[in-house]
């Protein structure tokens, strides 16, 4: 009760501040994707009495339901002196897809230019109190699931200048969100 009571499911809010997708294909005989993604989270958490530590942080992408990348990040801590701290996970590689609707989902985002992917987090944390920070609680486990609709990023080579201010590859950031 009394963790619960410091840590309060309001206590961390997380955005999706920025990303970036410069490759997302699909191999229509194989099925195969190949991505290239980075993303930037913004963890900030409200209450300046607490110190928090983040250990054991995984990061998965899916697309259409289908984990398509997995990310091991290091382990960091948030200090009672620090609001907000960004993390960003970065996936590149090849995944070969199941089923047939994922590839159906995949031809009809890839006519629109816009993909849905979802990046899910986990981590461990522990807590400190400050400003002692002598008394250390195990906080809860933090799962956080950011709903990302991403356009490709052009390569430098193939950017064009665009005369007006509107950037269509510009990315909105994103609420995500947290479960205990």
């Amino acid at each position: 009760m009394v963790v619960y009571l410091m840590f309060r499911p309001n206590l961390l809010h997380a955005t999706a501040a920025g990303a970036e997708l410069s490759t997302f294909s699909l191999a229509l005989k194989e099925w195969t994707l190949s991505y290239n993604l980075s993303v930037g989270v913004d963890l900030t958490r409200h209450n300046a009495r607490l110190a928090l530590r983040y250990h054991s942080i995984a990061a998965d992408a899916y697309y259409h339901d289908q984990r398509f990348a997995h990310a091991l990040l290091p382990d960091f801590s948030q200090p009672a002196s620090t609001n907000t701290t960004r993390i960003t996970p970065s996936f590149q590689g090849r995944h070969q897809l199941l089923g047939g609707l994922a590839a159906a989902a995949f031809r009809r985002e890839d006519t629109e230019g816009i993909y849905s992917i979802h990046v899910t987090m986990a981590a461990k944390t522990e807590i400190k109190l400050t400003p002692s920070a002598i008394i250390r609680l195990p906080g809860p486990n933090i799962k956080l699931d950011c709903p990302l609709r991403l356009r490709l990023h052009p390569s430098p080579s193939n950017a064009t200048t665009t005369t007006n201010n509107h950037n269509p590859h510009h990315f909105h950031p994103t609420t995500c969100h947290i479960s205990y």
